[in-house]
């Protein structure tokens, strides 16, 4: 059974789920200023129609427009089907027109965010399509006979112009619980179009959906028995919302006592600290090389120390591989890598040893909710997965390129300036009558006071007076000092 930590902190929510043994399983970052995320529901305005392209560009109020393509564009998928479909995206939509659209991919680089005009509600065990009927079970849950009575029993709770997507969670479930949740879905839709006719685009209409029920929903709810949270209203709202799913452990949602860090209670912190190591070590002694770049993720894999055992060559480069498989598809949900994934596997002799290390990540990828596509492998004995892009990349939310060196990678402003607010809060636990001031590169200074302002005022509110901000350019760029305030 799993356990799922949820840490909260002025401007980010990190929250872990970890196996009975204490590994990390899944692990995601939710910041304040993260809106166009996978999921999200926007009132756009169509700013520009590309007849050539055959798209459409959306102002959804980020930074860059989400991109409308024709066949997202269609109120229905079969649409525009046939050899020679004639529609056009004109026939959809014309500049300045107002519609609802949903964020099928999150910005990334120099491309804006995906966008269907399809919107769903996503649960825990369905996704409700509200004006696409019919019933999709996963093609995950393999017993006819368990498929057979999922359509049964949905068909009797779905209205006509309503479909649903049955997820592989739900297999087992009762027709009280997929009840339940279709009435949960359907209240959220109808929240949506409501906040929708009040707002005038470009506006965010998704709701206030908390960070712990997206990640249940993107991983799966089931297998809980443990719910840790450091913050008491999140505690509190969490536990209601499960309550309502009928998800919720026998124990409720435990609220972490005191000052200490949750992670570090729980014996994660190193682990999570760790993900954005570029060398990660095999149980066998070999390791992963993980690096990432805008057109590709490559995974070497080394055998290192794997073979001090004294073993054959070849055994002992399959061994190392076969881990590499489990640990590969660990690394992808963890840091969420998307795209084209290419991983170097040791060399072997032998006929059957490719064929076993392809049929070992296909294994260790069949739970991914993304659903990776594990393509096989080149002439070059390179193995290629794709991963879609569901949420940003571990990597793109807390590292940036380095402000000395300008090629390589460092840790983001922002990311700097939400520890700093860590530390902050930490000196305060330890010392009730310090009044803090932040010292801190003016990089991180600027970060804070742009992006990181919600989270800034949050600080500020927990603090009960404004926190003092000494940008000092004698510091590093990822430095920063807590020392009380001059009054």
């Amino acid at each position: 059974m799993d356990s799922l930590i949820v840490r909260v902190r002025p401007g980010e929510t990190r929250i872990a789920r970890a196996d009975a043994d204490g590994r990390l399983k899944d692990f995601a970052i939710y910041r304040e200023q993260n809106a166009g995320l996978v999921g999200d529901v926007f009132l756009g305005r169509i700013k520009k129609v590309i007849p050539a392209m055959e798209a459409a560009f959306v102002d959804i109020g980020a930074e860059r427009d989400g991109f409308l393509a024709l066949p997202e564009a269609r109120p229905q998928p079969h649409m525009g089907g046939g050899e020679a479909p004639r529609d056009r995206i004109s026939d959809y939509v014309h500049e300045g027109e107002a519609v609802l659209v949903q964020v099928l991919a999150s910005a990334r680089d120099s491309k804006g965010p995906k966008l269907t005009r399809r919107v769903n509600v996503t649960g825990a065990f369905l996704v409700l399509t509200p004006n696409d009927p019919g019933i999709r079970v996963s093609k995950r849950i393999r017993d006819d006979a368990e498929r057979n009575r999922l359509r049964a029993v949905l068909t009797g709770l779905l209205n006509g112009r309503e479909g649903c997507v049955v997820r592989s969670g739900a297999e087992g479930a009762g027709q009280k619980t997929l009840q339940g949740e279709i009435g949960l879905l359907r209240v959220r839709w109808a929240d949506m179009l409501a906040h929708a006719e009040q707002q005038t685009p470009p506006a965010l209409v998704s709701g206030d959906v908390p960070p712990a029920i997206q990640f249940l929903t993107e991983n799966g709810h089931g297998g809980l028995s443990k719910i840790v949270v450091d913050d008491a209203p999140t505690a509190k709202k969490l536990e209601a919302e499960l309550s309502k799913l009928e998800a919720l452990p026998s124990g409720g949602v435990q609220r972490h006592p005191g000052s200490a860090d949750v992670f570090e209670s729980e014996g994660i912190a190193d682990e999570v600290a760790g993900l954005m190591n570029a060398q990660v070590r095999l149980p066998g002694g070999g390791s992963l090389i993980i690096e990432e770049t805008a057109a590709v993720t490559t995974i070497d894999v080394n055998v290192g120390g794997a073979g001090g055992g004294g073993g054959r060559a070849g055994d002992v480069a399959l061994a190392t591989n076969l881990d590499a498989m489990k640990e590969t598809a660990r690394q992808m949900r963890l840091r969420n890598l998307a795209g084209l994934i290419v991983i170097d596997i040791v060399s072997m002799t032998g006929k059957d040893g490719p064929g076993r290390v392809v049929t070992a990540l296909k294994e260790a990828l069949a739970q991914d909710p993304a659903s990776p596509q594990v393509l096989g492998t080149t002439r070059g004995g390179l193995l290629e997965v794709t991963r879609p892009r569901r949420r940003p990349p571990l990597s793109t939310q807390l590292m940036a390129p380095c402000p000395v060196c300008g090629t390589g990678r460092a840790e983001a402003p922002l990311s700097v300036g939400y520890r700093a607010l860590d530390r902050v809060l930490a000196e305060v636990w330890a010392q009730p009558s310090l009044i803090p001031a932040l010292r801190l590169h003016p990089s991180i200074a600027r970060a804070l006071k742009d992006e990181g302002q919600a989270a800034l005022d949050d600080m500020e509110n927990k603090l009960g007076q404004p926190l003092e901000l000494v940008p000092d350019d004698k510091l590093g760029h990822g430095q920063f000092r807590v020392e009380p305030a001059q009054r």
